[in-house]
């Protein structure tokens, strides 16, 4: 019989878990719907530099979890406006197209508007509410997505946000695209609304269905190995990043590589006309674990002392160019 799983709980760890615990007991012939809801998160594509797509910093300050799932894809952020779904089918016995085609018509019935599909995105006019990906397993795929609902927009751009400047990464940097909620189509729709839709078109389509739900303490145990920081920032390819920093002395550029969540290595440039030796400097970051805030903060108050010791030595503008 094939399966209509509901979550019981927000925590972003717990749900991946759950669905790649579904994704692996899903038996042959079978299929199944997994519908969940995650506090606020940013959830990273597999091949992406965390660094590259969200400010770890802000994000812990704000209490947004950062975490990074199996499939390919961009960035994206969950609250609990946000319906996330996943189609686990394995191929040529259940049809992903049909799938789409669901999760098209429910929406568009809900938004009383028409709904086009472009690729992995769902659009109305010209906006994305509905965005997806997926990834196969010993045989067994699925697609997972979310739906915008009534999500933080303010808070989305917020964690979206990456304030060090970036020059080059191996990994796929995120395509922001214009975004909406379903509630600018149609006010006062709601996440459970959507669930049920969704539900329902399921079990009409694939029925009968064995629907589970699981609670907070049902979830898997091995949640923990996606909390872990080697997978959310270990995995992120190497990324190269540039940070600025202006003082008297002149304008000082940190070029600075990411592996994982530490600082390789680091090169201090800056346009000052005085001779100045930074291997000190960079000696001390290399190996230090990377914190965005931390890292400027460190960086400004070096570019502070050259410029005192440039005042005390005589030279008003620490060497810079006039």
């Amino acid at each position: 019989m094939n399966r209509l799983v509901v979550s019981g709980t927000g925590q972003v760890y717990k749900n991946l878990a759950l669905e790649e615990a579904l994704l692996r007991e899903l038996k042959e012939g079978q299929c199944g719907l997994y519908l969940w809801v995650n506090d606020p998160s940013v959830i990273l594509g597999n091949n992406q530099c965390a660094y590259l797509e969200c400010s770890p910093g802000l994000c812990r300050s704000r209490k947004i979890t950062v975490a990074r799932r199996r499939s390919g894809g961009g960035a994206v952020y969950h609250d609990r406006g946000n319906l996330n779904f996943t189609f686990f089918y394995w191929p040529g016995q259940a049809g992903e197209e049909e799938f789409r085609e669901l999760a098209r018509s429910a929406i568009e019935a809900l938004a009383g508007r028409p709904v086009r599909s472009s690729g992995n995105d769902f659009l109305i006019d010209g906006k994305k509410i509905s965005g997806m990906a997926g990834y196969e397993e010993d045989g067994r795929r699925l697609l997972h997505g979310t739906v915008l609902v009534n999500a933080d927009m303010e808070a989305m751009s917020q964690a979206l946000t990456v304030s060090a400047g970036k020059l080059r990464s191996n990994g796929v940097d995120s395509v922001r695209k214009r975004v909406a909620n379903l509630t600018e189509f149609a006010p006062g729709i709601s996440v459970s609304q959507v669930r049920e839709k969704m539900a329902r078109s399921f079990s009409e389509t694939w029925g009968p269905v064995e629907t589970v739900r699981f609670r907070e303490e049902d979830m898997p145990g091995d949640f923990l190995a996606y909390a872990a920081a080697d997978w959310i920032y270990g995995e992120s390819p190497d990324c190269e990043m540039v940070m600025e920093a202006a003082s008297g002395a002149g304008i000082y550029q940190l070029v600075f590589r990411v592996e994982g969540e530490r600082i390789s290595e680091a090169r201090l440039y800056s346009d000052a006309e005085a001779r100045e030796n930074h291997s000190g400097f960079e000696r001390e970051l290399a190996g230090a674990v990377y914190e965005e805030t931390q890292l400027k903060e460190r960086l400004e108050r070096y570019v502070s002392a050259l410029a005192a010791a440039g005042s005390e030595s005589g030279n008003p503008q620490g060497g810079r160019r006039v």
